[in-house]
């Protein structure tokens, strides 16, 4: 097998050490958020979710109970260095990276809008003043912002777990053609088959040429006549 050179992240780390570490911690931490979701979508009069927005935890527990699956696809892959299952992986994730951006995105607009409105409500209370009202939409606006920053920060993180998980798909794709080629190399130099018949070509083909024979040359025949003479 020929040498592959191993590629690399954070400068110096292997790429397979990436998609290891990187399983496990979203393994880890996929199912912690979907389970908590899930939590609260199965008891609703703990979470207070109705409406939107118990549609919307469902939504997201679904993609996070996926990041979960597709991530014990990838750690087994490290594992046993199986280029199925990364192959599968590093597809899922990218997946899995739209679908959060989409969800996100979605979440983060009805923050804007109908969201923004309920929450301000729910706060405040009855027969708020105008100071309990400005508090409340302060806290709310400072709550987005963090919420914005969060959302923003993990789609960056997936996106190049994502793309180490590829990187290490591009080297297992090399390590697979460098196999093949002592095979290759092996099959071209074969040796000839012994008694195999040989091309016919001009140098061997039939009596050899009258005059390529020394008695019968140019110089030959000089020599013959000088002989002669003496």
């Amino acid at each position: 097998m020929g040498y592959v050179r191993s590629r690399k992240f954070c400068c110096c780390l292997p790429v397979r050490l990436g998609v290891f570490i990187m399983t496990i911690l979203s393994l880890g931490f996929g199912s912690a958020v979907a389970g908590v979701l899930w939590y609260g979508v199965l008891h609703p009069e703990k979470s207070k979710l109705a409406g939107s927005d118990k549609t919307m935890a469902i939504v997201t527990a679904v993609v996070w109970t996926l990041l979960a699956v597709v991530s014990l696809f990838g750690l087994i892959g490290a594992i046993i260095k199986q280029k199925a299952c990364i192959t599968v992986y590093a597809w899922l994730l990218w997946i899995h990276v739209i679908l959060s951006i989409a969800t996100g995105s979605y979440y983060i607009y009805t923050l804007f809008h109908s969201a923004e409105d309920d929450s301000i409500k729910k706060c405040e209370g009855d027969n708020a003043s105008d100071l309990e009202h400005g508090a409340c939409k302060a806290a709310f606006d400072v709550g987005r912002g963090i919420l914005i920053a969060v959302y923003i920060i993990m789609w960056l993180i997936e996106m190049w777990v994502a793309s180490i998980a590829s990187d290490y798909v591009g080297q297992l794709n090399e390590e697979e053609a460098a196999s093949w080629l002592p095979a290759q190399n092996a099959f071209g130099s074969a040796a000839p088959v012994s008694g195999a018949a040989t091309m016919a070509t001009t140098y061997n083909y039939g009596a050899p040429y009258a005059f390529s024979a020394p008695d019968n040359s140019h110089s030959g025949v000089h020599e013959k006549a000088n002989d002669s003479y003496v």
